[in-house]
């Protein structure tokens, strides 16, 4: 599995302080992990994505391993953003190593990333989340993974952030509710800019890890592990939604 991280604040954060700068973020998670339970390294390429000056979502994707990219010191010193999502990846058995499988995915308004997997996805629940969205966002899908599938499930619904993720986590615990051997793993964190959205979540086993700092260099912070040892990081419970504005207290809800 990946792991995942978010950062939303009123001022403006420089990459390398979300992802390289910490003594346990993403950088060091790509090769020590420490709570990682399908995987040893996440090896299989990284990326991040923000919104730029004039509000639209913008990325980078990698398909080498964080640690062999040659443009993470001059990319992370020199991309700042007031909202970031990033992620280093294990793919999953069957799911290519490439651009278009690569983390996190953005349209015109949202950045998503997803720490997870649904089991054996091409035979289970392909189908029926390519039949539930509409024409003009299936063609859109370029990889073949279920986190990119999700994605575009999420971009199908409407109203409220939360309650587009809360709508796309029921929609997969209805499906899957009389196939007791497929597990779902969502862990996802999204933003349209203004809010940033995480959930911990499964259907049918145990999600994985994530973590929230509700004052993290100046914003608040999400990961799949703490990124560092300051005072603050608190273990979003199973079935825990996080919401997140600058400037407030995250809040948490039950899904």
């Amino acid at each position: 599995m990946c792991r995942i991280a978010g950062f939303i604040g009123a001022n403006s954060l420089p990459l390398r302080t979300l992802i390289c700068d910490p003594p346990h973020g993403l950088s060091h998670q790509s090769w020590a992990a420490q709570e990682m339970v399908s995987a040893t390294v996440n090896a299989d390429g990284w990326g991040a994505a923000w919104f730029d000056d004039a509000g639209k979502p913008a990325g980078y994707r990698q398909i080498l391993p964080i640690w062999a990219d040659a443009n993470l010191d001059s990319l992370g010193r020199s991309l700042r953003s007031p909202v970031w999502l990033a992620n280093v990846r294990s793919a999953t058995a069957g799911l290519g190593t490439d651009y278009a499988n690569t983390q996190p995915f953005y349209d015109e308004g949202l950045l998503f990333t997803h720490n997870g997997f649904i089991d054996r996805f091409a035979h289970t629940l392909r189908a029926r989340l390519r039949a539930q969205v509409a024409p003009e966002i299936e063609t859109t899908i370029n990889g073949n993974t279920d986190s990119e599938y999700l994605f575009a499930l999420l971009r199908q619904q409407t109203g409220p952030l939360t309650e587009r993720l809360r709508a796309v986590i029921g929609l997969i615990r209805t499906w899957l509710t009389d196939t007791p051997d497929v597990r779902a793993l969502l862990n996802v964190i999204v933003s349209d800019g203004q809010q940033m959205a995480a959930v911990r979540a499964a259907v049918n086993g145990d999600a994985p890890s994530l973590y929230f700092h509700p004052d993290w260099r100046g914003g608040i912070a999400i990961g799949s592990e703490a990124f560092d040892n300051q005072s603050g990081w608190t273990y979003v419970a199973s079935d825990e939604m996080i919401i997140a504005e600058p400037g407030d207290a995250p809040r948490r809800e039950s899904l």
